[in-house]
């Protein structure tokens, strides 16, 4: 399955019809807003090829990217974070996982691959990264 959009959901806001939410809350342990990914797979868009955090406020969006925005570290005083997605050309991404951990060196699920940001950077809590497969 194709992942083709993905959003934020705030609080306990449910995901669109169709939708998956990851339930892993993306300020665990920081105090901050209670935030998850939520991805469409197999939708009538393109497949999203890539994903990429802008760090800080002023940072521009890529080029044939577009931005997601929710600042990732809402309400938990760290570093400013949105996440960006593409659906130009390359390997579609068919799964997303959101793993945490007590420390940075934590390692990817099997055949995944870890986005090397954590999304609670600034923030005290967990270190929080998304990974994903293509």
């Amino acid at each position: 399955m194709a992942i083709t959009s993905l959003t934020v959901l705030e609080n306990d806001q449910a995901p669109p019809p169709g939708w998956e939410k990851i339930d892993v809350d993306l300020n665990e342990g920081a105090d901050g807003e209670y935030l998850y990914f939520a991805y469409e797979g197999d939708g009538s868009k393109q497949p999203i090829t890539d994903i990429y955090f802008l760090i800080g406020r002023e940072q521009p969006t890529p080029s044939g990217y577009e931005k997601i925005n929710v600042d990732l570290n809402k309400g938990a005083d760290g570093a400013y974070i949105y996440a960006t997605f593409t659906r130009a050309s390359g390997d579609a991404v068919q799964d997303l996982e959101v793993i945490t951990s007590t420390g940075p060196s934590v390692a990817p699920p099997p055949g995944f691959k870890r986005i090397d940001v954590d999304l609670n950077r600034g923030a005290d809590g967990r270190y929080i990264y998304l990974c994903y497969r293509t």
